[in-house]
């Protein structure tokens, strides 16, 4: 659900709700950004005996989903293609603002 529209990594439980303690957009962000982006998410945690990773495209899990892959313990996002599938935005990042 990483990369899914109004999911986030706080709540485990509904209860959690009544104890939020910040207002991070993480969780939304990383929706928008894989509609218009190829995003690659690699992590591991320090239980893992290997790492995960995953490939997501216009907004969706891609391949074979989750696989096992070599890395280190920690997160890693990488985002690639920025708006390859939106010329309008992506021709209007190599132009120079006023």
């Amino acid at each position: 659900i990483l990369c899914e529209r109004f999911t986030t990594s706080k709540l485990q439980k509904y209860e959690d709700l009544l104890s939020i303690g910040t207002f991070g957009f993480r969780g939304e962000a990383l929706a928008s950004i894989s509609h218009v982006a190829h995003v690659t998410v690699t992590t591991m945690t320090s239980n893992d005996s290997c790492a995960s990773i995953a490939h997501y495209s216009e907004g969706k899990l891609q391949g074979d989903g989750v696989r096992p892959c070599a890395g280190t313990r920690g997160t890693t996002l990488m985002v690639e293609n920025m708006f390859y599938n939106n010329p309008t935005r992506r021709q209007a990042l190599g132009k120079e603002s006023i």
